[in-house]
């Protein structure tokens, strides 16, 4: 029942999100898609490294249980692309409610 109930949170509020895995294989589905705030910091989290900057803005995916994640796979939503950090399935009872993933976006140029 609660597999069920989340599906339907998720159509009629979710977005519409697709899936790349390393196989080169997408599927289409819906899932939320938020950006995840850490505390102190502004809006666009911004990472020193030897060469200059990067992002470090990570996003929280929740997704429908029909539409597997794993790590380095890629989702595409709303005009961005984000490559997935980690990626869990969260279980109610014995049915698979949904899926959890940490995901961080992707710069234009990278593939």
């Amino acid at each position: 029942m609660k597999r069920k109930l989340f599906g339907a949170v998720l159509r009629r509020y979710g977005q519409p999100v697709e899936r790349t895995n390393a196989a080169g294989e997408t599927a289409a589905g819906r899932a939320f898609v938020q950006p995840l705030a850490e505390q102190g910091s502004g809006a666009l989290q911004v990472r020193p490294t030897p060469i200059g900057t990067r992002r470090g803005d990570r996003f929280l995916y929740l997704g429908e249980a029909g539409l597997p994640l794993a790590a380095g796979d890629y989702v595409e939503c709303r005009g961005g692309r984000y490559r997935v950090s980690c990626a869990h399935p969260i279980q109610v009872g014995e049915d698979l409610s949904h899926w959890w993933g940490i995901l961080r976006p992707q710069a234009e140029d990278t593939p």
